[in-house]
């Protein structure tokens, strides 16, 4: 119930952030995509709680657990969406970083699922009785996967700072940068954790961090946004390595024209062509 209490803290400190950057905004994919991540680890949380007290008996669990596995899949579906829209506008809105993240992440998301529904058969001894909250072993393969790719998010973010922005000297480059690799880092070494549990740990401790793995990118996730919406209020001109000189394009209803369909992200960095 610990990670539950901590969404529930999370979300009341920052909804003063919701307010001023969702709330009376029209709908769009990022709108859309932050709801999800932002309320749907609420139900999935609950649901898993209920399941580890729940005494089911004869009944069939069946239908519940995967009404529970569902909201977990897109409540961190969603989350590395958002992540995916950090990348994306930190290389300035460049339509090829955003196609490749989202191809990838559709592989990787497709390739989970096969896994999910039809799990590997490892031979170990010991299956878990129906109806208890413990996990196979080859539950760790998406979550393996999972990993992987948040560590190319963060290699691909890392790219970008030291490919267009080594040499810049704006405060706000390197908020936006430090904040945006601290919070993908936090949600990778869950992951990590959460894949070393499963494989290494008894069966019955599978299922331990499953709870704090949604509420963790949720809570991160809605945080790598504010910041980013924020970060398009501030104008700077930070000085690049090329005799380009760019500046970050401070509008404040850039990211609202992405909240509504368009493409433009507000705090997308332009970075030099050259």
């Amino acid at each position: 119930m610990v990670p539950i209490y901590h969404q529930i803290y999370d979300y009341f400190v920052t909804l003063h952030s919701e307010v001023q950057w969702t709330w009376g905004r029209k709908w769009g994919v990022i709108r859309t995509t932050f709801v999800v991540s932002r309320y749907v680890p609420f139900s999935g949380a609950l649901m898993t709680s209920y399941s580890a007290i729940k005494t089911w008996g004869t009944q069939d669990c069946a239908p519940f657990n995967d009404a529970v596995n569902g909201l977990h899949f897109l409540g961190i579906i969603a989350s590395e969406a958002l992540l995916i829209a950090r990348v994306y506008a930190f290389s300035g809105n460049k339509k090829a970083y955003l196609i490749i993240l989202l191809s990838f992440g559709l592989a990787v998301l497709v390739t989970s699922v096969i896994l999910s529904a039809a799990p590997i058969n490892f031979n170990i001894p010991g299956a878990s009785p129906p109806c208890v909250l413990e996990g196979a072993r080859s539950s760790a393969l998406p979550y393996g996967l999972l990993m992987f790719f948040e560590i190319v998010l963060m290699s691909t973010f890392a790219f970008l700072r030291y490919r267009h922005y080594l040499a810049s000297h704006s405060t706000l480059i390197r908020s936006i940068y430090r904040d945006g690799l601290l919070y993908m880092f936090c949600i990778t070494m869950i992951s990590t954790v959460n894949v070393i549990v499963i494989a290494v740990l008894p069966l019955s401790y599978s299922e331990m961090l499953n709870t704090p793995q949604i509420v963790a990118h949720s809570v991160l996730a809605s945080r790598i946004l504010f910041n980013l919406q924020a970060s398009g209020e501030q104008p700077v001109s930070p000085t690049y390595r090329s005799t380009n000189t760019t500046e970050i394009q401070s509008r404040p209803d850039g990211f609202q024209a992405w909240y509504e369909g368009r493409e433009t992200v507000t705090g997308a960095i332009q970075p030099d062509q050259a």
